[in-house]
């Protein structure tokens, strides 16, 4: 995982790349601006006047780091639903297959229910995407600083967890690297434009277009969003037609997981450079969800209906690419299965290297 650390107080006022000797708190970065940290430091300092600098100085990290793991995505077009298969795969499983232009069989048995059938083409403007879903740690120094409790609960009676307690410790301990767990779509909202609020920038939740977009790698027909666009588990197999053997994976082959609970990055990303996006848990998108929104969705930057119950999320166990996973806007608990990344919602990247 791209963590770099920040916050180290300038030892000299001239040592180049810190902050104004006056902050409280200070941060470096090899490719966020002195200039986008300073403002980032001042809008801290402005909304949260009486947070403690040590609060401050875990809340810049966090917003900094959000810039510095951005992707950007270059816009274009492609075929967005569910593209497609062979009727019968070679490889005699789901978790390797191989597209090709004459496939006729729908890729899931849920692509007809949810409407991914539909193929349709899309053409999306150049967008951001974090390299990697929100943390934990991110999610906490938020909602700290916001006054807003853990989101995090006990699995006996699903009480909220205290911060002043033993179990806190034990999950911050135990969930510092692992994806945030979130009980309800607001809060995935909230957050991504609370990074906005900071940095003046246009963080928020990706659509379900630009989603799949990035996934897929720029459209790609990839069944799964990997390095090779298959899921190779540990201990898995696959059969291979022209020897006529099942073939093991090599612990060098693993590029995925069966955990909901994998470290943030733990696996290979995608050709963009993006991770977790075939990890077993699903993202929210800002997306509300309509079974039939594909039959009707317009072509250029589709911003899902403009009203529902439910919104759009993607990915989860066994889920390819194209699959809709639709949930009610609030869940009873914080599920290890339930998290998101932000996206940045205009046209140039949001770090410019000279």
């Amino acid at each position: 995982m791209k963590n770099k650390w920040l916050g180290f107080a300038c030892l000299l006022p001239l040592l180049s790349g810190c902050n104004d000797a006056n902050s409280s708190i200070s941060a470096s970065s090899d490719t966020v601006s002195k200039q986008q940290i300073d403002t980032i430091i001042t809008n801290i300092n402005k909304q949260y006047p009486d947070a403690s600098n040590e609060l401050k100085q875990n809340v810049l990290n966090t917003a900094v780091r959000a810039i510095e793991n951005l992707v950007f995505i270059k816009g274009g077009s492609f075929e967005m639903g569910d593209f497609r298969a062979p009727c019968e795969i070679p490889s005699r499983t789901t978790n390797r297959i191989d597209w090709s232009p004459d496939a006729q069989c729908l890729s899931s048995p849920l692509s007809t229910r949810k409407g991914a059938n539909y193929l349709h083409k899309v053409t999306l403007d150049s967008y951001s995407m974090s390299a990697y879903e929100t943390s934990f740690m991110d999610m906490e120094w938020m909602r700290q600083i916001n006054g807003l409790p853990v989101a995090a609960d006990n699995m006996v009676d699903g009480s909220i967890i205290k911060r002043n307690s033993d179990r806190y410790q034990k999950v911050v301990q135990y969930r510092k690297n692992q994806a945030a767990r979130i009980i309800n779509w607001q809060e995935t909202k909230d957050y991504c434009q609370w990074l906005g609020n900071l940095t003046v920038l246009p963080f928020d939740l990706p659509t379900e277009a630009q989603w799949e977009y990035a996934a897929r790698s720029r459209g790609e027909k990839r069944y799964y969003a990997t390095n090779n666009g298959y899921l190779q588990y540990r201990n898995g197999q696959y059969f291979n037609p022209n020897t006529g053997y099942y073939i093991d994976y090599t612990d060098d082959e693993v590029n995925a997981g069966t955990s909901t609970e994998d470290r943030i990055g733990q696996w290979p990303a995608n050709p963009l450079g993006i991770y977790g996006m075939s990890n077993n848990i699903s993202e929210w998108t800002n997306d509300w969800y309509s079974p039939d929104y594909y039959q009707e969705s317009p072509k250029l930057n589709p911003q899902g209906p403009k009203t529902g119950a439910e919104k759009i999320m993607r990915d989860g166990t066994g889920a390819m690419t194209f699959d809709r996973v639709n949930k009610p806007l609030m869940r009873d608990r914080y599920y290890p299965n339930n998290s998101f990344r932000c996206s940045l919602q205009q046209k140039t990247p949001a770090i410019i290297l000279n």
